[in-house]
This record gives C-alpha cells, structure tokens and sequence, in this order.
C-alpha cells in the first residue's frame, strides 16, 4: 500500500536534494513520479531548479597561511610595544631566566629537527622572525610596562632622600617597620619593591610625581592581589605605608575604604593574627593538601601586624563604616614580645599607640554604640561605661607622663585617646546635660586645649612626616571645639576652660602653620595647580573662617551667611581629597555647622 501511495503521489527528495524553491519555503519537496518538475513548483507553476550538492567542509590552511597570519600578528605586536601601550592591549609572560637573545617559549619542547612535523620547523622559523624583532624592541622597563611614565620615577638620589625623609620624619609618627640606617634605596628596592614604591611615593616633595606613583601603586595592587592572587609581607607593608599616610593623596578617588580592607585580608591571608603552627601541618587547598607555615613569627611580621590594627582602627573609628582588625589573642603576645625585646628604637612609641587604640577601639565596641541612647537610663549605662574607661586611661596616662613626657608622638595618641574617653556624639546634640555629661565635656575641652599644646611645640617643616592618625586627630579637635564653644544648654560655660576668642585664635594658628609647610619643607607644587595636601588643608580652613567668626560671636545667625565650602575658587573641596574625610557625621557638623 506505501509503494502504491509512493508511486502515485511521488517521492520525498533525499536529504540535501530538494530543489531551491521548496528549501527556500522550508516546504517538503515531492518528486513527481513523470519526472521533471517537484510537486510544488509544477502546481505554483515555477521553475524547479535543483540545489547544488557540495557539502562544506573544513578546509585545512596551509602552514604558509599560518605563518602569515602570526607574523601579521607579531608585526602589530611590535608596532604596540614601541608605541607604548603594551599594558593596555596584550600581556606578555616571560620566564625570568630567559634571555632575550635566546628567547625558550613556555612549553616547547626541544626535539631533533630532522623528525619533527614541517609545522613545527615553521614555528622554529617564527620564533627566529621574534629573535630578529626582539632586538630592535626597546628596553621594557618596569615602568614602561605597568604604564606609568618612567620619567615620573624617582632618581637614584631622590630616592636615597625620599628613603631619608621616610626614616627621619615618618616612622616616628607610624612606626609599623624598622629600616636600618644601613639599609640603601637600591637594597631596599631589591628587597621589597613595593614597599619601596610606597615610600617613594608617600616621600615625594612632588606632588605632580605623587600622583603619578599613586596610580602605579593602585595598578600593581590590581595586578598582584587581584589577578595573580599574591600575598606577601612586601604588599602588606607597602599597603600599610600607603594607608598611614592616605592623607597625601589628593586629587584621587576615594580608596581609603577599599585599600584598608585589602591589607585586613592580607592579615589573615599570611596568618599573621594567629599563632606559627608548632608541628607541620597541611590543610586542605585547591590541589591537594597545602602545608602550613612553620617558621618563626618575625619581629617585622610583629610590627606589620600591630602597625595594621593601629592604622585600621584609626581609620575605622574616623570613617565610622568600616571595620578595623580584629584583636586576638595572638596579637597580646606581639605586643608583648615587642615591648620585651625593643630592638628598634621607635618600637616602644608603637607599643604604646597601640595599647592607647586599644581603649579607643572599646569606645567603638562599647554597648550602645548606635548613636541612640535615647532614654536617660540608656544615657546612664553610657556615662557609667565612659567612665570605667576613664579610670584606665588615667592610670596610662600617669605612666606615659613620667616615661615619654618629651615624646609629641606618645601625647598626640594620648590626649586624643582622652577625648574620645570623654566625648560621646550625643552629648554634643542635647540642649539639657546632666552634671556628669557636662563635666565629661569640660573634661574634653582640657583634652583638646592639651592636645593644641603639644601640636604646637612641633615645627611646621617636620609636619611632613604626619600620618594619618595626627591628620585626622587634628580635624577631630577643630571639630570638637567648634561644636563644644557653640553648644546650646543654659549651664554650659565654654568659658570655663577657653576663651571663645581663643578657638579662632587656634584655628589661625593651625592656618598659618600649614601655609608654611610648602615652603619650609620645600615642597613642589609646579606641576600642580591644586597644590599639596598642606596648602589645601589651610585653604580649607580659611574658607571655613567666616562661618566660624559669625557662629561664635553671635547667638542669632543665619546659616545663610555662612559660605559654602564645597566651592571656593571654583572647585570642590570634597572631590580633592580621596580619602572619604567628609564622609562621617561629626564632620559633617564641623563642614555644616547647625543653626
């Protein structure tokens, strides 16, 4: 019966055969069995033409296509290389023992040439054509490939001063290392790279260069954390620089935030806030089991572990949204060994920076700690909670005094650890205080006026090496004051310690001294219109002067009058410094006084 139906009503063309018309229309094609045309196109009345059956198939290119193609490649790779934008376009992977004269490709292996496929004899040919090219490359420096302009790159004898300038001004405000007198730039860089390009950078005199390194740093973390998935000690510790002195960064996108986090993350990477495992262990990893580390903990590590509690928690307690490095109990025990053994002479300064944190960083953790106490029973638990701390701090305080009462250092960390002990944000916004919240203010007012004290005894040329721990302990106290000589309750007496005349007398003389810093540390700012960190500070302050003056010496002002300072000279305050400072509540009060 199919044969009868078949042979009567014709035949489906093959797979492959149907005629144009009927593959075009996606429509079965039937094979008339007259011949001639198919079904369809003899009932449309078309002509039927059949397709034509050439399959496609891969056609394998010749080698002498291949090796066109690649050299065609290889001459657009040389033509990028000498244009420079090598690191924006290709990657290229080296082996470091390979010279450039005998260039051995990953991955090939040597065998008789006399046995080898004829592909392979023409890739010889290819890397023969690379050899010839190779030397008419020009050098790579490693400034030309991350894309950095080496003529930014600081000079052999700029580097010996910058490496002085960091030894000499900065680490006895941060000391998180140790770098022996004895230790050259060149040695250092050899050693520890990134550190040494962090230091370059944070040292530099100009500010233009500055911003050029601090672009390089930011491509090299990137590069190692991100896409290699490198941690050392060298990017912690250069990590560490770069964030200690964050205040120099002007003129950059916020990364403050960011930066801290990754040096948190490299903590716990290299296991430094845990004790070095006894025995050797393995733990499990990607592939296979991985061994632990079992030397020793070394004093650097010590140093670099504490230095980055120090920081992070001074950078957490100013930002107010991010989280520091958390205590353990391994890290007593570097405090501990630390204190001991003072093998570096700045490493009893550290020591005492960090236990002072450490009573700041339970003001951070204390109960209570969002900002609410609405009720006087909340309040209370507060006062009582300040107040424990208070006592701890003073029995410090008493030791400190006797020990390092020639020491700026120790009693900038000091005065301001008393502050944030004295202050809670909410005292600062009540109409009505109770004796012991009032008396906890009068007590912050003596902290600020000792703090002014001190900062004061330091020269404006060694301001350079601040940190910025001092940088933002500064802001803090101009903050505090201000809201402290403005605040709004029947039986406050601002007047009682200083002089409403006196807070405008110390915000002139903070001015002034930062409109020194330039030229006594002899800073270069040519390059740079904006200027360095210093100058922009004091031209903030100016800016906020007016508002001042009007504030403290008038119950009735309009905040109208008050300029705004996110546009002064045309261009934004807040956008020129990278580092989030106006982003905290209490800043914001300073920046925007209330009515």
């Amino acid at each position: 019966m199919n044969r009868h139906l078949s042979s009567s009503f014709g035949t489906p063309a093959p797979y492959g055969h149907a005629c144009i018309g009927c593959s075009q229309s996606k429509s079965k094609c039937i094979i008339r069995p007259a011949g001639g045309p198919c079904e369809r196109c003899s009932r449309l009345n078309r002509e039927c033409r059949p397709t034509e059956s050439v399959r496609r198939r891969n056609r394998r290119k010749s080698v002498a296509t291949k090796k066109a193609r690649l050299e065609e490649k290889l001459d657009d790779l040389v033509s990028l290389i000498k244009a420079g934008d090598v690191n924006r376009t290709t990657t290229i992977n080296t082996q470091p023992t390979t010279s450039v004269d005998n260039p051995k490709p990953h991955g090939i292996t040597q065998t008789n040439a006399n046995t080898r496929p004829h592909n392979e004899v023409e890739s010889d040919l290819l890397m023969n054509n690379l050899e010839e090219h190779a030397h008419s490359i020009p050098a790579l420096t490693t400034a030309t490939v991350d894309g950095t302009d080496s003529s930014y790159e600081p000079s052999a004898v700029e580097a010996v001063e910058y490496l002085k300038n960091f030894q000499t001004y900065k680490t006895r405000y941060f000391p998180f290392i140790c770098i022996s007198s004895t230790t050259s730039a060149q040695q250092l860089r050899q050693e520890r790279p990134f550190l040494w390009l962090c230091i370059m950078t944070v040292s530099s005199k100009s500010t233009s260069q500055q911003q050029k390194l601090s672009r390089k740093i930011r491509e090299t973390i990137a590069q190692k954390m991100v896409v290699q998935s490198i941690n050392d000690v060298d990017l912690l510790l250069g990590l560490l620089a770069f964030i200690g002195w964050a205040n120099y960064q002007v003129h950059v996108k916020p990364f403050l935030a960011v930066f801290t986090q990754l040096a948190v993350s490299l903590v716990f990477d290299l296991g430094l806030a845990k004790p070095v495992p006894k025995d050797t262990q393995t733990s499990p990893c990607i592939i296979g089991k991985c061994p632990k580390r079992t030397t020793p903990r070394t004093m650097e590590e010590r140093r670099a572990v504490l230095g980055c509690f120090l920081v992070t928690s001074i950078i957490s307690s100013f930002l107010q949204r991010i989280d520091a490095l958390r205590w353990t109990a391994h890290m007593d025990e570097c405090l501990r060994i630390l204190d001991e053994r003072r093998e570096c002479s700045n490493d009893k300064v550290l020591v005492e920076q960090v236990r002072l944190q450490l009573i700041v960083q339970k003001m951070v953790l204390r109960p209570l700690h969002d900002g609410t106490l609405d009720s006087a029973e909340d309040r209370e638990h507060s006062l009582l909670y300040f107040e424990s701390l208070r006592s701890q701090l003073q029995s410090v305080k008493t030791r400190l005094l006797n020990e390092f009462g020639d020491n700026e250092v120790v009693l900038l960390h000091l005065y301001n650890t008393e502050l944030e002990t004295a202050l809670s944000p909410t005292f600062l916004h009540n109409s009505k205080l109770t004796v012991k919240e009032r008396d906890s203010l009068y007590a912050g007012l003596e902290s600020i006026k000792s703090w002014f004290t001190v900062f004061f005894t330091i020269t404006p040329a060694a301001y350079i090496g601040f940190p910025f721990s001092i940088f933002s302990q500064l802001i803090r106290c101009l903050t505090t004051l201000y809201r402290l000589m403005i605040l709004e309750d029947p039986a406050w007496d601002e007047n009682r310690v200083w002089k409403t005349t006196d807070a405008l007398l110390i915000l002139d003389r903070v001015i002034n001294s930062m409109e020194q810093v330039a030229i006594l540390a002899g800073l270069d700012n040519s390059d740079s219109s904006e200027g360095d960190t210093f100058s922009r500070l004091a031209q903030l302050l100016q800016s906020l002067r007016p508002g001042w003056e009007a504030r403290l010496q008038s119950d009735d002002l309009v905040s109208s009058t008050i300029p705004d300072p996110q546009n002064v000279d045309g261009y934004s305050f807040l956008d020129s410094f990278g580092m989030e400072i106006f982003d905290n509540d209490w800043l914001t009060d300073f920046i925007l006084p209330s009515n």
